[in-house]
């Protein structure tokens, strides 16, 4: 008896090995050994294989296999007709840091479902792989390397044929998903943020995909896939131009956005319906039920802006003319129930703006002169033609409110940020995919503005911003923040502020994904981050019914208190600062002698005064922020100063 249990004990790893892995495994180590082969193998990475033939021709055997040993039986099938892999002639020493590689992760090869012989294969790809051209990947050629956008020269379309009309069989099915997964494995420069590990996604996702049984249950598949990104890139990049994700484009005329805790009617043709309502069921669902019912379809990186597409989304319908049943709250806490009809949502743009503003009258507003003097600049409006000539009406302005709730209608800002940068400033990096290195990425910067710049805005910039704010709307407030003494007002924007990659999964399927990692200069991310309001403020019921613009009188409370600093006092009493931008020290030159000196911030704030007597003073600034601040000499002439 003890004889039979110890030679049971000593077979048991054996037993163990030797036993079937499930259909999961199987097809979920199959797309990570594709994958891998096809963009390190040297014959494979050059297009000298037709590596999708192989996958579709060895899948049958990946299914039916009975043990542990047939399934790497079919790999080695696989790996031989990859062709023998190049051995390198000389050492490749791993320098990059962690935080550019953590997509070059292999320790899945050392599974214990994969057959030794099979792991050697893997290992002698992975240690003679060397950086180089690759044909399945590239970046885009208009573009250049510095933007990262990428391009899939065989990956786009994958299958060329619509699902509607040549539905894919499982094989194809799994191409594409093997395809689509391996792309997001080598070249997201986010991977490490995801709410659920990539692997994890595959593992869960090859059954489903295998299984699907239609052209509209293979798009919601992929929508559950671009959930787990976690971006909302990828929720707008992801689509079908022959099947719908209800609900769709049927909706009442009502508009809604979400804050305190409510989704808020903002704007309203629907008799019974005004503004400031609360919306709380449709169609007998709470509106968290909603929220727990279309979670897994809406790609997003935080709460923000998952609730803007709730606002887009919950009232739609893929049908005309349907009946709604809306119940709400009105001012008074009140609840009413109505019914109403749905209607082709896009038939009345005029009223229903892209983008919503509690005072209507900015819809249609490139720049303007508002109260205390203060500038305001809508980048959803304001053209690069005109950016030179709104900067020239407002660079004597004490502030300029730059509206960014919303998207750019062009590169204004960055036209903005070259004529006000008092120099050239480094305002964001991003860690880009290397193409030539499959899951490595590099780091890159961006600067703007010029040193010498003889018309620097020395006035406060104010910019504003919401979940509208998404991709180059957050660049541009990342650009705008680098202004000495910049402050940011509103709320979260939408955590999606980098380049986009995007190709065709079939004929009617296309997806893609932010393609740039995107930090501050010190380090800081903004992807499902968003940028961070220095002062948060939201809309209220109270506001929306009467027009009352919150975030935008928090930013005139601001700029007015900047704009009641004295101005140059008339007399015959002159000075200059210089250097001016200055950075530790600046010198004071006066036409009189000079008796007393004060320092102020741009809300009128003292941060250091002088005593003395002559006409050439020194003054050191080094422990001063930087920002905008303001010399009075004499109790009786005033200049502006930035300190950087």
């Amino acid at each position: 008896m003890k004889r039979s249990y110890l030679i049971i004990m000593l077979l048991l790893p054996v037993i163990l090995k030797a036993q079937t892995p499930t259909l999961s495994q199987k097809l979920y180590l199959t797309g990570k050994v594709w994958g891998f082969v096809k963009y390190y193998h040297s014959n494979v990475s050059t297009c000298n294989v037709n590596w999708d033939s192989v996958l579709i021709s060895v899948l049958p055997a990946i299914r039916n296999a009975a043990t542990d040993s047939e399934f790497n039986d079919a790999l080695d099938t696989m790996l031989a007709a990859a062709g023998p892999m190049a051995l390198a002639t000389s050492s490749f020493p791993d320098v990059l840091p962690a935080e550019l590689k953590r997509n070059r992760d292999f320790s899945w090869i050392t599974s214990p479902v994969l057959r030794t012989d099979v792991q050697v294969q893997l290992d002698t790809i992975k240690n003679n792989f060397r950086p180089h051209a690759s044909c399945w990947v590239d970046y885009n050629s208009y573009t250049g390397t510095y933007f990262g956008f990428l391009v899939f020269p065989y990956d786009s379309l994958e299958l060329n044929a619509s699902t509607t009309v040549a539905y894919p069989d499982s094989n194809q099915r799994l191409l594409m998903l093997y395809k689509y997964w391996n792309i997001i494995r080598y070249f997201n420069p986010n991977n490490h943020i995801l709410d659920t590990n990539w692997d994890t996604t595959l593992m869960n996702n090859v059954l489903p995909m295998a299984y699907a049984p239609n052209a509209q249950a293979l798009f919601m598949q992929y929508l559950k896939i671009a959930t787990t990104l976690n971006d909302a890139h990828s929720y707008g990049l992801t689509w079908s131009s022959t099947v719908q994700f209800p609900p769709g484009f049927y909706k009442p005329y009502i508009r809604l956005q979400y804050f305190g805790g409510q989704y808020v009617v903002v704007k309203s043709l629907v008799s019974g319906i005004t503004p400031g309502d609360a919306i709380t069921s449709v169609d007998g669902l709470t509106m968290s039920q909603w929220e727990d019912s279309l979670r897994p379809y809406y790609s997003s990186g935080n709460l923000s802006v998952f609730r803007r597409s709730m606002c887009e989304n919950v009232l739609g319908r893929m049908v005309n003319s349907i009946n709604e049943t809306i119940v709400f709250q009105d001012s008074a806490g009140t609840s009413h129930t109505i019914t109403t009809p749905t209607v082709w949502w896009p038939a009345n743009k005029a009223f229903f703006y892209d983008y919503y503003y509690p005072a209507d009258s900015l819809n249609s507003i490139n720049w303007t002169t508002m109260e205390c003097g203060v500038g305001y600049l809508n980048i959803g409006n304001l053209s690069l033609a005109g950016t030179d000539s709104a900067y020239a009406a407002l660079r004597n302005a004490p502030a300029i409110i730059v509206d960014i709730r919303n998207y750019p209608v062009s590169g204004s800002v960055w036209q903005l940020a070259d004529l006000m940068y008092p120099h050239r400033t480094e305002f964001a990096k991003f860690t880009i995919p290397d193409v030539t290195f499959p899951g490595t990425l590099f780091w890159e910067t961006d600067s703007m503005g010029h040193d010498g710049n003889t018309t620097p805005y020395i006035g406060k910039v104010i910019v504003l911003m919401n979940e509208e704010t998404q991709s180059a709307a957050e660049f541009d407030c990342m650009v705008l923040s680098a202004m000495p003494g910049a402050v940011k007002i509103g709320s979260q924007t939408a955590g999606a502020d980098g380049n986009v990659t995007f190709w065709k999964l079939a004929q009617d399927l296309n997806t893609g994904f932010t393609t740039l990692g995107v930090y501050y200069p010190n380090g800081d991310s903004t992807q499902r981050i968003g940028i961070v309001p220095d002062s948060v403020v939201y809309p209220t019921r109270a506001g929306i019914r009467h027009h009352d613009d919150e975030v935008l009188n928090k930013a005139l409370g601001i700029a007015c208190s900047v704009s009641n600093v004295p101005a140059i006092q008339p007399g015959t009493l002159t000075f200059e600062i210089l250097p001016n931008p200055a950075h530790d020290k600046v010198t004071i030159t006066s036409s009189e002698k000079i008796t007393s000196i004060v320092i102020s911030n741009l809300l009128g704030q003292t941060v250091g005064t002088k005593t003395t007597n002559q006409a050439r003073v020194e003054l050191d600034i080094e422990d001063l922020p930087d920002g905008v601040y303001f010399i009075r000499i004499n109790n009786a002439a005033v200049r502006k100063f930035i300190k950087n």
